[in-house]
């Protein structure tokens, strides 16, 4: 099947101009601002406010000039928002020796350095994740994170769709994982879950809700906030599936097809 020759339109809003391809006319602009420059007060505002505090005409007034001063630089509000989140992302510098290096003890070890640096930045900049993911990464530091991963997958078994997926299965865990905890880290206290677990003995029918009431009765949840963090666990679990297919593979049982 015959594949369209891509060109500067078909990239999203804002990624050619991340790619350097793509300049917005400064005819006019301010010599005082610059893309640079309007990026940064926008991630600093996001990091404060959240991203829905973000807009052209909010961004124009903590830097103090005119809203029309920053079309002249950038396009859209899309534009802007798409070279936040790649500026946000930054650089993967994971420190040496490099993920996927010879030197890397193996590939767990660099698969579990990334998800721990990717789930810094979102920390880091909780906005990103309010940002909607709506297609595969295009932008520059997008895909060195994407580079990254795969390097440290380079040494398995693992076939190229397989790589793939993983990779992408790995990104949405630790996404959907960071922001259910930010989400409920206000009410993430030994006394909150205290009071929870009491409501629930209050509200469930013992015979009907059996298994969850046995679960809540369990001492050990009694110091579950000392077990670790959601995503070490998941992150384990999703570590371990990965080497189960590998083994199976290796002896022979379970063949890609």
């Amino acid at each position: 099947m015959p594949q369209k020759d891509p060109s500067l339109t078909d990239l999203p809003p804002g990624v050619a101009i991340a790619w350097g391809l793509d300049r917005p006319s400064t005819r006019g602009a301010k010599a005082e601002l610059s893309p640079a420059r309007i990026i940064e007060v926008a991630i600093r505002l996001a990091d404060k406010e959240g991203l829905a505090a973000v807009s052209m005409a909010r961004v124009a007034k903590d830097l103090g000039f005119t809203t029309m001063s920053l079309y002249r630089h950038l396009r859209s509000k899309e534009e802007l928002l798409v070279l936040m989140v790649d500026a946000a992302f930054g650089d993967p510098d994971l420190a040496a020796p490099e993920v996927g290096d010879r030197a890397e003890p193996d590939w767990r070890t660099a698969t579990r350095r990334w998800a721990k640096a990717i789930e810094q930045r979102y920390r880091e900049h909780p906005w990103i994740l309010d940002y909607p993911v709506t297609g595969p990464p295009a932008s520059p530091n997008e895909l060195l994170w994407l580079e990254q991963l795969l390097r440290a997958l380079a040494p398995t078994t693992l076939t190229a769709s397989e790589k793939l997926n993983s990779a992408l299965m790995l990104a949405n865990l630790v996404r959907s994982s960071t922001r259910m905890e930010l989400d409920v880290a206000d009410n993430d206290t030994p006394d909150a879950f205290e009071a929870y677990v009491g409501l629930l003995f209050q509200l469930l029918d013992p015979e009907q809700h059996r298994e969850v009431l046995g679960l809540f009765s369990d001492p050990e949840l009694a110091v579950m906030e000392d077990a670790g963090d959601e995503l070490s666990f998941a992150l384990e679990r999703y570590l371990d599936g990965m080497e189960a297919l590998m083994a199976r593979r290796g002896s022979g049982a379970d063949q890609p097809g």
